[in-house]
């Protein structure tokens, strides 16, 4: 071989090996169809609308009739999970099909008991535990806490769990009065506790839009903002954050402050000031990197008056605002219930060494993506797009598999193609194939 064409050689394995490090290789496993005339399957608040535990991940959805779907697999944990789900139809069913806010959220304890929440939006919760470790068969429980008289049940919306590493539960739920409510289940006693009956301010002119994560080191850390004037997101404003080191019955500021619920806003600073009408939305994600420190997703419209992404982090210091992507094209945060909007609100997660943040955009025909990107010692590097399917999937939200990559720092996604009409209702759309997509990293 000579110098020029060995030259030639290692320039294009050089270009092959970039190329093949710059994409993402995805694998996608089908589940079965799902309901598809609104976005219930696919709110990003499902949390968790896939989980695993130990060697068996779990799924719940609804099929086109509204009956609960569960399923469950062995999962492998240092490679493709290429095993079908094996799924059971429940009799539990959802009574109000229109209303895209009756997610199903489920976890699983550290007996290996599944727990399921669904069908809420100002109604009475409604609440399953399986009936035996690891078990499909699933047991409605009248009352989840017993041991508090005032324990509010009967007006439930936003249901979600929470893991801790020592196998016990946390239930957050919007709950009677616009109040934010916090559960802990003990493993142990099998039984659940009120930890705070009303997290923020709440009245006839505020209401806070919360987003949670539970770190590696159970820290319970929340962001949200503030909306009030007849609820009209237009109003949606500032970021503020807390965060407790003790199962949520204390709780600081990111200096370690201590603040005590009810978190009233006008003895709060933000930690990140956004003012009204910039499109600013609510109930998005956040997570924790290796340090503990809070990542949040969302997106607003900044001065260049296009609505875009942003992650707002803290480096040790102070909050960071970085702006990811281009968009090109803006829209109107405005109105009741549930929207048709041609973003969805974004979820992240990071190791520590690399941050995915995982959205789905109109302007890039509805498909799933994802912004990535690699931290230094100096700080974040640019982000990286991507798309991760060749088709569009309309008003899907990303929702993934938390305990998984906590545990495996695997990535997968609850995939299912659905549809949203602007301010609730029912389009006539046939069912979806509801799928698990992994990411091969």
């Amino acid at each position: 071989m000579t110098k020029f064409s060995f030259s030639v050689f290692m320039l294009s394995f050089v270009f092959m090996s970039l190329n093949l490090k710059a994409q993402i290789k995805t694998f996608i496993t089908e589940v079965d169809s799902g309901y598809a005339k609104t976005s219930v399957n696919t709110a990003i608040f499902r949390q968790n609308a896939l989980t695993t535990f130990r060697d068996t991940q779990f799924i719940a959805f609804y099929d086109d009739k509204g009956y609960v779907i569960l399923g469950k697999r062995k999962i492998n944990p240092k490679g493709i999970s290429e095993e079908k789900f094996i799924t059971v139809k429940t009799p539990f069913k959802m009574i109000k099909p229109y209303d895209a806010h009756n997610v199903i959220s489920i976890a699983v304890d550290g007996d290996g008991f599944l727990h399921l929440a669904f069908d809420h939006h100002n109604s009475p919760l409604r609440y399953l535990k399986s009936t035996a470790p690891f078990s499909l068969q699933m047991k409605e429980i009248k009352k989840m806490v017993t041991d508090n008289p005032n324990a509010k049940e009967h007006e439930v919306t936003y249901p979600e769990f929470y893991n801790f590493t020592n196998g016990d539960l946390l239930f957050v739920y919007r709950s009677v009065g616009n109040t934010s409510t916090i559960n802990y289940y003990e493993t142990k006693t099998q039984k659940w506790h009120r930890i705070v009956t009303n997290l923020f301010e709440n009245h006839a002119m505020l209401r806070a839009y919360w987003q949670i994560t539970v770190s590696e080191d159970d820290v319970i850390h929340v962001s949200w903002l503030w909306r009030e004037v007849s609820f009209d997101p237009k109003t949606n404003h500032g970021i503020y954050y807390a965060k407790s080191a003790d199962y949520g019955k204390t709780w600081q500021t990111v200096d370690g402050d201590t603040i005590r619920p009810v978190f009233l806003r006008r003895e709060m600073k933000p930690v990140k000031e956004i003012p009204q009408n910039t499109n600013l939305i609510n109930q998005t994600s956040m997570t924790t990197d290796k340090y503990d420190r809070p990542y949040i997703a969302t997106y607003y419209r900044g001065d260049d008056s296009i609505t875009n992404y942003h992650l707002i982090y803290y480096d040790g210091k102070e909050f960071q605002d970085i702006t990811l992507g281009n968009r090109k094209t803006d829209f109107e945060l405005a109105g009741m219930g549930t929207l048709s909007i041609p973003i969805s609100r974004p979820r992240l997660i990071t190791d520590g060494k690399k941050i995915y943040y995982f959205v789905r955009d109109k302007e890039q025909d509805s498909k799933i993506a994802v912004y990535y990107t690699s931290i230094k010692k100096k700080g974040l590097k640019p982000f990286r797009y991507e798309n991760l399917t060749e088709n569009s999937y309309e008003a899907w939200e990303p929702c993934l598999d938390t305990e998984l990559w906590k545990t495996h720092k695997k990535i997968h996604l609850f995939v299912q193609k659905t549809f949203q009409k602007n301010n609730e209702g029912i389009l006539n759309e046939k069912p979806t194939m509801v799928k698990v997509l992994e990411i091969k990293n």
